[in-house]
């Protein structure tokens, strides 16, 4: 007996009536997910990173907390990007930290087996995942290659499909389901690997912070990914279920909405009465078109567009030559200027030198030279003469310069007269070439009134078809109604096949939840949530926290709380898995960056510092810790040996 078959018995009293053939077809192709059994966990060990290019370097981690605590700006939440990265695919390094590095190595654990992830980041990554011996880089060329990778897209496809199968997760086909946009391709859409990725790698800004919130978006999308990692029974079955359950609501809700719309339009005429007017309406259209192209090539069949044509070519050159013109014309009159300047500046020198004063002996006094009448007589006589010579020489400039500015004025006029010359003839072009527009603008008149009346014609005519087109899908009603019938019929199937799974598992997964939410709790008060009474995880996994008689959901807890909590959830998340259930999904790392860097008081850390100290003492062998913080009470975290501490006057730990 198939497992179909074993839970047809086991509803038949629930089922109505419903036949076994019918509950196969509502159930087809869902017997793999009926019949999965528990995943098991695949534990995931950081060995080591290293990396170079211009900058470089080496860390080597190990099983329990590992700390790693620097200042600002010494590059420690670079390092846990690049172990995402090299885990997912997703490049978050600032730009100048990401343009230091060219080939980075993480060397890892999967369920004590080595392998490693390489990747020369160049602008198209490539790479490849390997099974090595151990994390010594000169054993990589003899290890076994298992995937390789030559971009970055088929990067995060390759770790994604890698990691799934390792990790036993599945990709939550039918989470994505958008009241706002219910449609086939968003409810197929699977969830990433990198989603999951998000439980593992905790900051104040990222992380899963969001997904504990009550606004997730997609609905459920917590409550499954949880579920998956906490390895929760049924998932497979209620997660196939619930997905074929939406694309039967989906194509229910489509035809519901097109019928409700077609009986509104009750009253249609019938199809004959309909045929024929469309038929007469493609008639008359065809003869309006007709009659348009005959007008069309006699009012086309003169010289008009030749004429306006060459006009134009006219208008265009009349306008060239007068910009030609207007520029000579500018030039000129500059050039007019500076020899109109020129002729005043000569003239007021020839003025100048005219009024020279006469030569007086008591200016050669004040040298100490007395000069006699005949010697004074005699001076005076030479500098009249050179006043003569230097006039002469000023004249004949003066009077070259004015029959210079009289031809430049006369060619300014010029210049003048033909520019207004052009530019009557331009207008007269212009005037024309309006006339032969207007002409035309008549002569197509007839054929835009034909166009509007075949547009108008078509619109009605498409009318008309919708019309024809709704009234056969009326006559046609009562055989869709028979596909609807049926997909009514398994969607009532599912529902039932649904509320069963959801009872079945509910017993051993509500233990489950007890326990989860039993360590959060203790996590909680080791972490500082002073008068905690209890926690506990609602339908949809989400926390509900009961403190000094009150019940707070995450969103309505203090931005410190928040952090802590986040910390105490996804921390027992990992060690529940890892000791408790152990089909949980959960690798067991968690990479923690900055906690506590804002919101925290001192005293909220030491609790941090407190909780990290007992995993490390407790859980050490189950799962690893990797924080990265500036604050220097970490120390208290873990041992010595899984310690990196950079001072703020150490260089960065980018060597």
């Amino acid at each position: 007996m198939t497992e179909i078959d074993h839970l047809y018995s086991t509803l038949r009293p629930a089922l109505r009536g419903f036949k076994l053939n019918e509950f196969r077809r509502a159930l087809e192709g869902l017997e793999p997910a009926l019949a999965a059994a528990p995943g098991r966990r695949c534990q995931l060990t950081l060995r080591r990173l290293r990396f170079w290019g211009e900058k470089k370097g080496d860390f080597r981690f190990f099983p329990g907390v590992n700390v790693l605590r620097a200042g600002n700006d010494k590059g420690k939440s670079s390092i846990l990007k690049m172990i995402h990265f090299c885990l997912t695919g997703k490049n978050d390094l600032k730009k100048d930290v990401d343009s230091w590095i060219e080939h980075v190595e993480l060397y890892i654990e999967l369920d004590g087996r080595p392998h490693a992830i390489e990747v020369q980041k160049t602008k198209r990554p490539r790479g490849r995942i390997l099974k090595c011996r151990d994390d010594r880089p000169e054993d990589l060329e003899r290890a076994e290659i298992l995937v390789e990778f030559r971009n970055g897209k088929a990067m995060q496809q390759q770790l994604e499909t890698f990691f799934n199968r390792k990790f036993g997760l599945r990709p939550l086909m039918g989470t994505q389901k958008d009241s706002r946009k219910r449609s086939d391709q968003l409810l197929d859409a699977p969830t990433s690997y990198r989603a999951y990725v998000r439980g593992l790698y905790i900051t104040q800004d990222m992380g899963y912070t969001d997904l504990v919130t009550d606004g997730v978006p997609y609905g459920n999308l917590f409550k499954k990914i949880v579920g998956m990692l906490l390895g929760l029974d049924g998932l497979d079955a209620n997660f196939a279920v619930e997905a074929r359950l939406a694309h039967i609501e989906n194509r229910l809700g489509k035809e519901e909405r097109y019928h409700r719309r077609l009986e509104a339009s009750l009253g249609l005429r019938d199809l004959a009465t309909l045929d024929e007017e469309i038929s007469k309406l493609e008639t008359y259209i065809d003869e309006l078109k007709v009659e348009r192209t005959a007008l069309l090539v006699r009012a086309t069949s003169n010289d008009l567009d030749q004429r306006l044509s060459e006009l134009t070519e006219r208008l265009v050159a009349l306008d060239q030559a007068r910009q030609t013109k207007a520029q000579d014309l500018r030039a000129a009159e500059m050039e007019l200027a500076i020899t109109e300047d020129e002729a005043a500046e000569l003239e007021a020198g020839i003025h100048g030198a005219e009024v020279l004063a006469p030569v007086q002996s008591k200016q050669w006094a004040s040298y100490g030279i007395e000069l006699s009448p005949d010697q004074q007589a005699e001076l005076q006589a030479k500098a009249d003469e050179e006043r003569q010579s230097l006039l002469a020489i000023a004249e004949d400039r003066l009077a070259q310069a004015k029959r210079s500015l009289e031809a430049q004025r006369r060619a300014v006029e010029r210049l003048r007269t033909e520019l207004q010359e052009l530019e009557f003839r331009a207008d007269q072009e212009a005037q024309q070439k309006r006339h032969l527009q207007a002409q035309l603008r008549s002569a197509h008149q007839g054929t835009a009134e034909l166009d509007r009346e075949i547009e108008l014609e078509t619109r009605y005519l498409g009318r008309l078809e919708a019309e024809r087109e709704n009234a056969t899908r009326l006559v046609s009603k009562d055989e869709e109604g028979a596909g609807m019938q049926e997909l009514l019929r398994a969607k009532t199937i599912l529902d039932t096949v649904l509320r069963h799974l959801r009872t079945e598992d509910a017993g051993g997964n509500e233990q489950r939840k007890q326990d989860f939410a039993r360590r959060v709790q203790d996590y909680c008060t080791t972490i500082g949530f002073p008068g905690l009474e209890d926690i506990s995880l609602d339908a949809q996994l989400k926390p509900r926290i009961s403190q000094n008689g009150k019940v707070y959901t995450f969103e309505e807890l203090s931005p410190g709380e928040k952090v802590r909590f986040v910390l105490a959830f996804y921390l027992a998340l990992a060690i529940v898995t890892a000791e408790d259930l152990q089909n949980g999904a959960h690798p067991g790392l968690i990479l923690i960056d900055s906690p506590g860097k804002e919101e925290m008081v001192e005293g909220d850390f030491e609790a941090v510092v407190k909780l990290l100290s007992q995993i490390e003492v407790n859980h050490s062998t189950s799962i690893q810790v990797l924080v990265a913080t500036s604050i220097p009470a970490i120390r208290g975290a873990t041992q010595v040996s899984k310690q990196y501490f950079i001072s703020e006057d150490d260089e960065p730990v980018f060597g």
